[in-house]
């Protein structure tokens, strides 16, 4: 397991990464409305479609939740891009034994109240054309582990090109304060993940009969 060792000389030039990754978005909206709790550990759970995501996460940690950056990452992926681990990454790989101690160090950091933890429940990179997310079993074990109250934020990133030459993307967001069963968490997720499919259909009005699901 790769650590994660944040350093607070180094904030700086992780922002300035943020900013490169973001420049490829015509613009970034954050949609939605939740206050960050100040007494708990924010454990946000998002889809996963490109290497992307990392800026996106962090400018929605410093712009919106205000806390401490931390994310749970595959450990090759890390191993690939191992300054992240002084932003706030630490690694795990389901395939070895070290897996045990990534499920209780992501439990440590949401001990914390001053850290978001973010974890892509898929565990790898899919398409955002997807119609549903599954949950790997992560999630659940750190949910076992955890021994505070914290706060859960369901996200949901999606984008589109439409009249731009770069494309658009809405991270949606709303808070989960139901039960913690992982298959109850997993229904929930897709409703909100179908919720925002559909609002992302109704950009430039298209005629009514083509939105939503089979």
């Amino acid at each position: 397991m790769i650590k994660d060792n944040s350093k607070s000389y180094l904030k700086w030039f992780f922002i300035l990464v943020e900013h490169k990754l973001c420049k490829q978005f015509a613009k970034l909206n954050f949609i939605g409305n939740v206050k960050p709790a100040q007494d708990k550990g924010t454990l946000l759970l998002m889809n996963h479609f490109s290497f992307n995501d990392g800026g996106i996460v962090y400018r929605f940690c410093r712009k919106i939740l205000g806390k401490e950056f931390k994310a749970m990452v595959i450990e090759q992926q890390l191993k690939s891009f191992s300054l992240l681990k002084y932003g706030g990454c630490f690694s795990v790989n389901k395939k070895s034994k070290t897996v045990i101690a990534s499920i209780q160090h992501a439990a440590n950091l949401l001990a914390d109240s001053n850290n978001m933890l973010a974890i892509f429940p898929q565990g790898e990179v899919f398409s955002y054309h997807l119609n549903k997310i599954h949950f790997e079993g992560g999630v659940a074990k750190i949910l076992k582990k955890t021994t505070q109250p914290i706060q859960i934020i369901f996200a949901v990133t999606l984008l589109d090109y439409l009249d731009g030459f770069k494309p658009t993307v809405n991270l949606y967001y709303q808070e989960y304060t139901s039960d913690l069963d992982i298959s109850t968490m997993e229904n929930a997720y897709n409703q909100f993940y179908r919720t925002c499919k559909i609002k992302q259909q109704q950009q430039h009005n298209p005629p009514q009969e083509v939105i939503g699901f089979e």
